[in-house]
């Protein structure tokens, strides 16, 4: 009787002829560096980089690529296997290009934590949308090899947020003209503080601020300029200060504070 199976339902191949899960990251960074253009090939070399920096050598190749990840607002993003059965995938979109090449290679390094999490930890803190407290820790220590100020889950403490690291933690002009002020990555958001050329200090679409009049958003501005902190940052902590003051004297807000830190 002939064998009326579907091909594509015969099961696995033979142990023997299966491919390396790798290969097409492989095959794509050799494509890359013959063809491929300026940014992709310095985002294959940043990867060998910073794994042997920071992490000690110990991650597989990803396949890296410059294309829209998931979500459109994301800059960047990471897969630990997608539909294909390829392994570590990490997108960064091309749009990126336009801030230069140190902002490239920040977005590349938040991605290569994510990686970290997957293949040594295998555990990408779901519950935390992957910046729990295991990404902070990897964050920063290698922030303190940077010289950048720490990071904390949820931006607790009043400490900027993970999910924009490093961006959010580089110093003012990091990025030269390109970019006006580092942060934001993840939530679409972007901060303006430099106020180089003398002028009025603006404050550019941050979500944060919504409800804030000219003024109070004028005088966060300049508080974040000075600090050197995002003005979600200086915000949160305001938040935070103000919730524990209320907390002290209501156990239900007390209950609801300690419901969000948990």
């Amino acid at each position: 009787m002939a064998d009326r199976t579907c091909p594509f339902q015969r099961g696995r191949a033979a142990e023997q002829n299966r491919v390396d899960p790798r290969a097409p990251a492989h095959a794509v960074r050799l494509l890359v560096q013959q063809e491929g253009r300026e940014a992709p090939r310095a985002l294959y070399e940043a990867f060998d980089a910073y794994n042997a920096e920071y992490f000690a050598g110990e991650l597989k190749q990803s396949l890296i690529l410059m294309t829209t990840p998931a979500s459109p607002r994301a800059e960047g993003d990471y897969v630990a296997q997608d539909v294909h059965g390829i392994p570590s995938r990490i997108r960064i979109a091309p749009r990126c290009e336009q801030h230069g090449l140190l902002y490239l290679q920040d977005v590349l390094l938040h991605e290569i934590v994510h990686a970290w999490q997957a293949e040594l930890l295998d555990d990408l803190e779901s519950g935390y949308k992957g910046h729990g407290p295991k990404f902070c820790r990897k964050a920063n220590e290698i922030g303190a090899k940077l010289g950048l100020g720490p990071v904390a889950p949820k931006g607790r403490g009043g400490l900027p947020r993970p999910d924009s690291w490093p961006s959010n933690v580089r110093p003012p002009g990091y990025y030269g003209a390109q970019l006006p002020a580092p942060g934001g990555r993840r939530r679409n958001a972007r901060t303006r503080a430099d106020g180089a050329d003398g002028g009025p200090i603006s404050i550019v679409s941050d979500p944060l601020l919504e409800g804030l009049g000219e003024v109070d958003r004028q005088l966060v501005a300049v508080l974040a300029k000075a600090t050197g902190r995002p003005p979600g940052a200086l915000i949160g902590a305001w938040a935070r200060e103000h919730a524990q003051a209320l907390a002290s004297a209501s156990p239900a807000i007390a209950a609801l504070v300690a419901g969000i830190e948990a």
